[in-house]
């Protein structure tokens, strides 16, 4: 008995049918996506730092400004992530444990911090990496040395405890896992893996066909 113009045979050819397009265009996504990360690394510009015209002002450019103690670091390479404990906060809503990334190698204007030292961070919105701020070896600068932190404190007041309620950041568990494979490598072997999959799907729609048209 013949079933291939059947209501049922209808839907799971549309089905497929449909399956197989999104299939394609997440292909199309991670391809394009790996291109752009292959392609990133070329792109680093070397580092200026603005000069401010007074103290006041060049501790006054951050959106976060905190004190706190470097204990993790995770890398892939092109960005590096660091998990921080929070003791004082001047600026920012900022809780007991937060993250902040920053480019990788001093590329754009990079930085590193060493896991078990104590820092006055002064750091932006995620701009480049997947944390919750951005750091960068431009920090407050006039041209000429001053004390940072008496000026902070004159800025903003004496610094507060984390707030309890205030969001906090870990390095998360995919990032842990992707950490030592390289961005490029992950997008392809993600291209690689919905190429198969679009294939296998070719393959059970010629199969259906066949055996629809044989009965």
């Amino acid at each position: 008995m013949t079933i291939g113009n059947s209501p049922v045979d209808t839907g799971a050819r549309q089905y497929l049918r449909r399956f197989s397009r999104y299939v394609m265009a997440c292909a199309c996504g991670l391809l394009i996506a790996g291109s752009v990360a292959v392609a990133s690394p070329g792109t680093a510009c070397a580092c200026s730092c603005v000069s401010s015209e007074t103290p006041e002002e060049a501790v006054s450019y951050a959106s976060g400004v905190f004190v706190a103690r470097a204990t993790d670091k995770v890398s892939d390479g092109f960005t590096d992530t660091y998990e921080f404990e929070v003791s004082q906060v001047f600026k920012g809503d900022v809780g007991s444990t937060t993250t902040v990334g920053t480019l990788a190698n001093g590329n754009g204007c990079g930085t590193s911090y060493q896991v078990g030292d104590e820092y006055l961070l002064f750091v932006s919105r995620p701009y480049q990496v997947d944390a919750a701020w951005e750091g960068y070896a431009c920090g407050p600068y006039t041209g000429v040395p001053f004390d940072i932190r008496s000026v902070t404190e004159k800025v903003y007041g004496p610094p507060h405890p984390p707030r309890e309620a205030a969001p906090t950041a870990e390095i998360s568990w995919q990032t842990r896992m992707t950490a030592g494979i390289p961005t490029p490598v992950l997008a392809v072997a993600g291209v690689v893996l919905v190429g198969l999959i679009g294939w296998s799907i070719l393959v059970f729609r010629r199969r259906w066909s066949r055996g629809t048209h044989q009965r």
